[in-house]
């Protein structure tokens, strides 16, 4: 959503709700027309270009085209480092994106390290390097580029960030009979070259119904052999190193003297000691974050990319890093529960492990909230007395409560259009209208989840600004290690 928002030719001049409405036409039209030979063969094109070049391309090139033509169609040619027009006198707030380099041979909640995005720089915090952007791809040794290509276009960083798109058409094309209770991982895996083009799923869109049997037959087996050819190895989607983004890796040739946690100063920002049965309160299994002080491989020529919703859907790594100082998150957590009444707090919990293992102040998640105050809107977890440098998080989760009977805070639904608009269920319809894994939605499904986090958020804003009182106050009272000194 963000880089669709800030990719957008009049945003911020132009708001959220205009840009909001053309995301909403973009969702709601079927993405199997992008599977029709004119864009296939565009598609194969491109990705020819960029490997005749030197460049490695796998799977996430092909989704990132797919993302690229249904959220940004139009401007394919968008680059990150346009948005820098888009933030440079503060018109806007800076935009951040991230994924995962992960190993191919290693789940992502064993080792993963967080690479983070941003109109002006690329690169990974635990490591301290980083580049503009124009230079993500090229060839590096020993911190030099050594060839240089041209800046990835932003459809393909979209790909990337949102590498797991390759399950929504997993869904779409419905490779499979059942997936009810499977993972990413397990819905990756099911992925092969024949199942983007199978042809029993062709005949649902109408835009296939033209031309005979033999002729959509035809059109199958053609892009099926464009695809397999493209690759040469019919297996190689099978795995991580054909489903993972790919990019030369610009550590290449690198001394890494050890593997550090995240953040060189966390001695100093956590000043409270973390205790071993605090770690272990948030772990929910023994391997999670196992290989996490692991280094980069800085022999391999190229790393592997994926979204980082793969490790945990919230992207507090980020905010974390303690040269930013940030006192107040506001976080929305649109993560997959079991059920509407399921606790909405595992991906915090993640974060809150991932946190204190590497040694950042994050404040004490409490699931037992849960059981005490039920399902919230949202739910706010403040530091510990004595943590200094403690964020305060307001954590919002995706809950259809007070929704159900106003229309906008204090104003009640009155006709039973209103109140029909509002009465549904997010996680327990049978039919998962809101499903992860949906890449289509209709109009009414749209407005509805999107009217459903405004009304949230905005039934909410005291709680806001009480956070943000309190955290003025308290760091007036307490000057942070980064502000500036006024001497």
């Amino acid at each position: 959503y963000m880089s669709t928002l800030y990719s957008d030719p009049g945003f911020p001049a132009k708001g959220p709700q205009e840009i909001n409405q053309k995301l909403m036409k973009s969702v709601g039209s079927s993405p199997l027309r992008l599977l029709l030979p004119q864009h296939i063969k565009h598609y194969i094109h491109s990705l020819w270009s960029k490997k005749a070049a030197g460049q490695p391309v796998t799977f996430t090139d092909i989704f990132g085209m797919l993302i690229g033509e249904t959220l940004i169609p139009g401007r394919m040619d968008s680059k990150l480092s346009q948005m820098q027009d888009k933030v440079n006198e503060g018109q806007s707030p800076l935009p951040l994106f991230t994924c995962l380099h992960v190993k191919p041979d290693v789940s992502e909640l064993m080792f993963a390290d967080w690479v983070e995005f941003s109109p002006y720089e690329i690169g990974m915090a635990k490591y301290g390097t980083f580049m503009t952007p124009d230079l993500f791809g090229s060839k590096f040794f020993m911190g030099t580029v050594v060839k240089r290509y041209e800046e990835s276009p932003m459809h393909f960083l979209m790909g990337v960030w949102g590498s797991a798109f390759s399950i929504l058409f997993n869904r779409i094309l419905e490779v499979k009979d059942n997936s009810e209770g499977s993972t990413m991982e397990e819905e990756l895996e099911q992925i092969k070259p024949e199942h983007i083009v199978k042809e029993d799923n062709l005949d649902n869109d109408e835009e296939f119904h033209k031309g005979n049997e033999h002729h959509s037959h035809a059109q199958a087996s053609w892009v099926q052999c464009m695809f397999t050819s493209l690759f040469s190895d019919s297996t190689i989607l099978n795995n991580r190193e054909g489903r993972a983004g790919k990019v030369h890796n610009f550590m290449l040739g690198l001394n890494l003297h050890a593997s550090e946690p995240f953040s060189s100063m966390g001695d100093v920002m956590c000043e409270m000691p973390v205790e071993e049965e605090e770690v272990a309160d948030v772990i929910t299994d023994p391997d999670e974050f196992d290989r996490i002080y692991e280094p980069l491989d800085v022999k391999s020529k190229n790393i592997h990319i994926v979204d980082s919703g793969l490790c945990f859907n919230l992207p507090y790594p980020l905010i974390l890093r303690p040269q930013r100082g940030v006192d107040l998150i506001i976080s929305f957590d649109f993560s997959a529960r079991p059920s509407d009444s399921s606790p909405p707090f595992k991906e915090l919990l993640l974060a809150e492990k991932w946190a204190r293992m590497n040694k950042l102040p994050f404040p004490k998640i409490d699931p037992k909230v849960f059981d005490r105050e039920g399902l919230k809107e949202c739910y706010v977890f403040t530091p510990k007395k004595g943590y200094k440098y403690c964020p305060t998080i307001i954590h919002f989760v995706l809950a259809n409560i007070n929704f159900r009977d106003f229309k906008s805070p204090g104003v009640p639904r009155e006709t039973e259009k209103e109140k029909e608009l509002a009465d549904f269920d997010i996680f327990d319809d049978p039919e998962t209208p809101y499903s992860t894994f949906n890449f289509h939605y209709s109009n009414k499904a749209f407005t509805q989840l999107h009217d459903l986090m405004e009304f949230n958020t905005l039934n909410n804003t005291e709680v806001i600004k009480d956070a943000i009182k309190d955290s003025i106050l308290y760091r007036r009272k307490n000057p942070s290690l980064f502000c500036l000194s006024h001497n």
